[in-house]
């Protein structure tokens, strides 16, 4: 019976060891990678896989495919409009129609510009984090801290 006991305690401590070892390196290789994902600029915007699906220009990537989606709703509009009038239904004013559009569009083709400015401010703000912990504490990374 004691046999029993003192081999159910040795798996209980060398599953708390195993345990207690992975976390600790999971929790050590955490904060070194939480360090590098917070403090971005914008500078990760020029990576050439980014460019490809996001596309730099209106002509390529995904800025292609929502300005195609622009003309399809302007297209549909159209179509929809021209029908309320031979049926006699209602449909959205056109004006209220023409403002969204143009709302719509100008965001995402400017979004490259927005997220770029979102991205520097944020690398602004953690950068003044940074220099001021370091002046504070004299530490150059967060896991030190904890």
């Amino acid at each position: 019976m004691e046999n029993t006991n003192n081999i159910t305690q040795i798996i209980i401590d060398t599953i708390n060891s195993i345990f207690e070892t992975l976390f600790s390196s999971i929790d050590n290789n955490l904060y070194s990678v939480l360090d590098e994902v917070t403090f971005i600029g914008s500078d990760i915007l020029n990576d050439k896989n980014f460019e490809n699906i996001f596309g730099t220009a209106t002509s390529n990537g995904i800025l292609l495919i929502a300005n195609s989606l622009l003309i399809a709703f302007i297209l549909y509009y159209s179509i929809r409009y021209l029908m309320a009038h031979l049926t006699y239904t209602q449909v959205e004013n056109p004006s209220s129609f023409i403002i969204k559009l143009i709302l719509c569009g100008a965001c995402m083709n400017c979004s490259f510009f927005i997220i770029q400015n979102i991205l520097d401010l944020n690398y602004n703000i953690s950068f003044a984090i940074r220099s001021l912990r370091k002046t504070s504490f004299s530490e150059k990374k967060f896991v030190f801290l904890l």
